[in-house]
């Protein structure tokens, strides 16, 4: 450059353009380098929660109370499995609508004996009507008087379960899927007469004690099954292997 001339000012305004996108593109690398780095971290925590929640689960014994519960099966079967159900919980009925005719056929074939703890602890989610203890009564009084019958009604309250915060299915609805599947009209009729609601309140209040904090709680000769409930095939495999081993 001579003496004479002068600075470009439109070289001077790229120069510094060019300045400040590098910053920019900078910084944003360095953003996107801090929230990888976040992300991971946050994976591996819950990662950590999720694998600490299943080891807790996993192989966990519990002493069932078996007093309020209704027995099915074999009692000299080599594997014991009792549930703990609420006839509004979802996944009660996930797990029924999955597993309920391996459960059948492994009662049915002596492998199993089955307690199932009806419990009423949701009724507060049925707008009053107190669906959890009507269902449960329901069932219980079937096994009382036609125990043959309880596994087929117990699938037909969770095939036709209605959702939490409803008001839940009516007497004559329960009625009507007792009588569909074959339970005798003199013993429909007593449904309503709420005999065994102390009883679904008592299996609560035992479950609570042995400490059961949720439904559904399936317990494998006295162990929490911790594998997938909502498919068919683990729970079978599982009791198919405790009964191999016992």
């Amino acid at each position: 450059m001579s003496k004479n001339q002068q600075p470009d000012p439109s070289s001077k305004r790229q120069q510094l353009r060019a300045a400040q996108e590098k910053a920019v593109k900078q910084e944003r690398t360095r953003k996107i380098a801090l929230i990888s780095v976040v992300a991971l971290i946050v994976v591996a925590v819950i990662g950590g929660v999720s694998w600490a929640v299943m080891s807790l689960n996993q192989g966990k014994k519990v002493t069932a109370n078996d007093t309020y519960s209704l027995v099915l099966g074999k009692t000299d079967a080599p594997v014991t499995v009792d549930i703990y159900q609420d006839f509004i919980c979802p996944y009660c009925g996930e797990f029924e609508r999955a597993n309920g005719e391996d459960i059948k056929a492994l009662v049915d074939s002596g492998q199993v004996e089955l307690r199932i703890h009806p419990m009423n602890f949701l009724d507060d989610y049925s707008q009053g009507t107190k669906y959890s203890s009507r269902a449960a009564n329901a069932l219980i009084t079937v096994q009382k008087a036609e125990p043959d019958k309880t596994l087929a009604f117990n699938s037909a309250l969770f095939a036709n379960q209605p959702a939490e915060n409803t008001t839940g299915l009516t007497d004559e609805e329960i009625a009507q899927l007792a009588t569909s599947v074959g339970v005798s009209p003199a013993v429909v009729a007593t449904f309503t007469d709420y005999a065994n609601v102390d009883f679904a309140t008592k299996s609560s209040d035992a479950a609570n004690t042995d400490g059961i904090t949720g439904t559904p709680t399936i317990l494998i000769n006295g162990t929490k099954f911790s594998g997938n409930i909502l498919t068919a095939g683990p729970f079978k495999q599982a009791v198919e292997a405790a009964a191999s081993a016992s």
